[in-house]
This record gives C-alpha cells, sequence and structure tokens, in this order.
C-alpha cells in the first residue's frame, strides 16, 4: 500500500482492532476524504463491525477515487456476498483477476464461492478470509508447533487406539448412529458363532469362505468412505450363483447403506465407468460436474418431484461424456446453463434415454465456465 495510513488501518485490521482503526482513519478525515487505500481500510472495519450499509458506501466512495482499488472491490464483492448476490461478487473477483491475474485472494474467494451451501449468506460467511485472504503462517511460529504436533499426534494416536470404541458415534447424527448401531448385528448367518459357516453356504463359483469373506468385506467399506466398493460387492453378491437366502442376507445388508460424508467422499467413479458397469454401481454415490439442460417435473409414488437433464462432464471437466436425469431432493434454484457439481446416488440406467438415473444429495452452482 502507498498510504501510510491506510496502511497503519490494515495491520490493526489484521490485529482483530477493528473499532480502533476505524477510530484513527476518522481522525484523519482530511488526509484520507481522497485515499482510495484508506477509505477502502474504513470500508474494511465497518464490514467487521457489521455496518454494512456504511461500508458499501465507503467502498463506492473509494473506487470513485481509484477506479483500480483492489481493497475497495474486495470490499464491494464481500457485501454482495453478504447480501447473497453470489454473480456480483464473482464479478468483482474476476475484475482483479483481469488486472492483476496472480491476486491470490481473489483466487482463493472464487474457489471458496464453489463449495459454499446454496442458502449460504450474511453471518455463515466469515469476511477474515474473503478480504484478508488465508494466514500466513511465520517460520517462527511454524518451528515452535513441530515439537506440539508430534506430541499431538502421539497423544491422538493412543486416544484413538485405546478410546475410539466408546466415542466413535459422537460425530454421527442420530440417523447415522441408529443405522450402524443396527448394522454391527447384521450377519451372513443369524444365530451362528463367528466362524463356523455352514456347507449350505457353498455355490458352483464360490467357496462358503469366500462368501463369508464377501459379506464381512461389504460391511466393514460401509463404516467409511469407502461405500462405492461395498455396494459393488453386495451387487456382485446379488448377481451370484450363491443360494437365495445368501442373497437375501445381501439384500438386508444393502438396506444398512449410508451415504458417505460430502466432504470426504472422494472415491467417485466417472460416468463412463458407471454406464459400463451400472448394475453394479446401483445404489452407489458419485460426485460429478455438469451442465444443467432442462428442469422439468416428474411424479415418484403419487409425490411430484423436480427432475434435472444434466449434461455430464469427463474427469478433465472439457468434454461431455454423457447424460444424467437427476431427481432434485435439495431446495436449490436450477435453471438450463447452469453449471453445477452434483453428489447424488446412483439409482439405476435407462437404456432406451442412455441416461444415468441420480438422487441429489447435494447440489452446488459453480462459477460458469469460461
Amino acid at each position: 500500500m502507498k498510504s501510510k495510513i491506510a496502511e497503519k488501518a490494515y495491520t490493526l485490521i489484521k490485529k482483530k482492532k477493528y473499532k480502533k482503526a476505524k477510530e484513527m482513519l476518522l481522525n484523519n478525515k482530511v488526509r484520507m476524504s481522497h485515499d482510495a487505500e484508506a477509505l477502502a481500510m474504513l470500508s474494511f472495519a465497518d464490514i467487521f463491525l457489521k455496518d454494512f450499509y456504511g461500508a458499501e458506501e465507503l467502498s463506492r466512495k473509494a473506487l470513485r477515487e481509484d477506479n483500480f482499488c483492489f481493497n475497495a472491490m474486495l470490499a464491494k464483492a464481500y457485501i454482495s456476498l453478504h447480501n447473497g448476490h453470489r454473480e456480483n461478487a464473482l464479478r468483482e473477483y474476476f475484475r482483479i483477476l483481469d488486472l492483476d491475474p496472480e491476486n491470490k485472494v481473489a483466487k482463493d474467494n472464487i474457489e471458496r464461492i464453489r463449495f459454499l451451501t446454496n442458502n449460504a449468506r450474511g453471518d455463515e460467511i466469515n469476511p477474515r478470509a474473503y478480504l484478508l485472504g488465508k494466514k500466513k503462517l511465520s517460520m517462527s511460529r511454524f518451528l515452535v508447533l513441530i515439537p506440539i504436533a508430534f506430541i499431538l499426534t502421539f497423544l491422538s494416536y493412543i486416544t484413538i487406539d485405546r478410546v475410539y470404541p466408546k466415542i466413535r458415534y459422537v460425530l454421527l447424527d442420530k440417523e447415522q448412529k441408529e443405522l450402524r448401531e443396527k448394522l454391527e448385528n447384521v450377519y451372513l448367518f443369524e444365530g451362528l458363532e463367528d466362524g463356523k459357516i455352514p456347507d449350505s453356504a457353498k455355490s458352483p463359483t464360490y467357496s462358503p469362505r469366500e462368501v463369508a469373506e464377501m459379506f464381512d468385506k461389504a460391511k466393514n467399506n460401509m463404516r467409511s468412505a469407502s461405500v462405492n466398493e461395498a455396494v459393488m460387492i453386495i451387487n456382485g453378491a446379488l448377481k451370484s450363483d450363491i443360494n437365495e437366502y445368501l442373497k437375501e442376507r445381501f439384500r438386508v445388508l444393502k438396506q444398512f447403506v449410508i451415504a458417505p460424508d460430502y466432504n470426504i467422499f472422494r472415491e467417485s467413479p466417472d460416468y463412463l465407468t458407471v454406464v459400463a458397469n451400472y448394475d453394479l454401481y446401483n445404489g452407489g454415490y458419485v460426485k460429478w460436474k455438469a451442465d444443467v439442460n432442462t428442469v422439468g417435473q416428474t411424479n415418484i409414488d403419487g409425490i411430484p418431484k423436480k427432475r434435472a437433464r444434466l449434461l455430464i462432464y469427463d474427469t478433465a471437466d472439457k468434454n461431455i461424456a454423457g447424460v444424467a436425469d437427476l431427481i432434485v431432493n435439495v431446495t436449490v434454484t436450477l435453471e438450463p446453463k447452469n453449471y453445477i457439481e452434483v453428489y447424488g446416488k446412483i439409482l439405476g440406467y435407462d437404456a432406451k434415454q442412455k441416461s444415468i438415473q441420480l438422487e441429489g444429495q447435494i447440489i452446488k452452482h459453480l462459477p460458469k465456465k469460461k
């Protein structure tokens, strides 16, 4: 910053001394009246003090003084974001990048907006990162933290190893907790002691031991982010030549499939893989990027539902790999040409339409492709 008064205010704001920064700026009204950076810092202070009307006026005034004041643009963009106008915010961030392609705050903010929930606004959006960027860690602090991190890691290992069975449900919501508690009591052979597998489990293809191992592997994977592997094992068993009793046990197991946490879900198969093996992936989960083609209504069990035809991108996010029909179960506005990320459950494959059928769990709007 060229302005010393703006630089001093910025330092105070970084230290969370918002009132002091504002008072200091207001005590220098004459010096800052035509200083765009100082006006932008006063706008920052007002944002942190939740005077958004005043902050907006100051950001506009700063831009009248200097049309290329990045901090004023950041303030203006955050206020748009706070008010729910994401397109306006993105417009400001892209304008900053046009002027300064290496501006990290603007780049990071575009990524943050991509992963905001559909209805996030107001106090749900913390201004510090959007205005000041990521907090930088000094080397001296980093060196101090190394032994602390080592000790915490060691203590965490001991805690997880010894105490985990007692606390593993704390982070689960009630429905998932109940499902997982019931899953503990789902066995391939009811009433039999572990390790005793009857000969009736034998099939032309699989030995009793192999069937039991398939069941246990599927059951264990349902407790992690690898739910798709569990689903594929179960679907494979249902297609196999094992007897009908065993297939029913696998069907029971499939009832306990829980959607993996969106934030840790990394094992999404691509579109073409699902099409080639849709009978194995049926009931599994995907996270795909897509363009909305059309939006309409459908009826499921007598209940009207919103339905969207999606054009799914390939893994490189460049070319359209195929089509999916999405049942929208979440509150979100969808329009043709929207660019979205959809996290959903595979319901099947429509061979006539050549379309994967999906049930939407989470839908996020993404910035439009250039």
